[in-house]
């Protein structure tokens, strides 16, 4: 009886040896990562885009209250491309012993550009006092850029951006961190969606300036 029981004490140790052995092994293959090293990996992207919408609207201008006298406006049709994804500044990395735990914040729109060949203009109101045609185009181009960020907000371009992040985080980070677990994690904040009020200005100038001659002869035309 004795050496029934020697042996199996004998074969437990050295099942627990072995598995013992194999996690050392497991533990030995891990890379040697850190945050700081996954984080310069993300950062080569800056900003990442994930996602595209492409949308052709229509704004309208006015300003001024007297008809003939005072009072200009236009219509301008545009096409617009509007880009959303993920800023890394406010990303965070987690790198444990099985895995790896990204934090990103959610997704929100990150430019709107406005295609400076695209616009026409119709519908023109001209009075005596005549309207800073440069200056109203800047301020159509600015509401073409509110009206295609809405646009694609309503169509759910953030909600389609955040669905891809983990596909996209686990993308960039894969190859680099061993047989570790990728964990992104995307949480919701009260300001994310939108892009700055003033996002792409100088954009906006160069769009209104090609832009405002077209307008100018438009309106002559009327």
């Amino acid at each position: 009886m004795k050496k029934v029981l020697a042996i199996l004490i004998a074969l437990l140790v050295g099942a627990a040896a072995a598995a013992g052995g194999i996690f050392y092994f497991h533990m030995k293959a891990q890379p040697k990562v850190d945050a700081k090293s996954l984080m310069e990996r993300l950062e080569e992207s800056s900003e990442l885009t994930v996602e595209k919408n492409f949308y052709t609207g229509i704004v309208r201008f006015e300003e001024g209250t007297i008809r003939f006298i005072d009072k200009n406006g236009f219509n301008m049709k545009y096409e617009a491309e509007i880009d959303a994804g993920f800023e890394l500044e406010n990303v965070n990395i987690e790198v444990n012993d099985d895995s790896v735990v990204v934090t990103v914040p959610e997704a929100k729109i990150l430019s709107v550009s406005i295609d400076p060949d695209s616009l026409e203009f119709y519908d023109n109101q001209v009075s005596l006092i005549k309207t800073d045609r440069k200056e109203a185009t800047k301020q159509a181009l600015q509401a073409a850029q509110k009206d295609a960020e809405e646009h694609a907000t309503g169509k759910g371009i953030l909600d389609a951006a955040n669905k891809r992040a983990e596909v996209i985080f686990k993308g960039i980070l894969e190859g680099g961190v061993g047989d570790r677990e990728i964990i992104v994690n995307v949480v919701g904040a009260d300001n994310a969606g939108s892009a700055d009020a003033d996002a792409a200005p100088a954009e906006g100038e160069a769009a209104a300036d090609t832009a405002a001659q077209e307008g100018e002869e438009a309106a002559e035309a009327e």
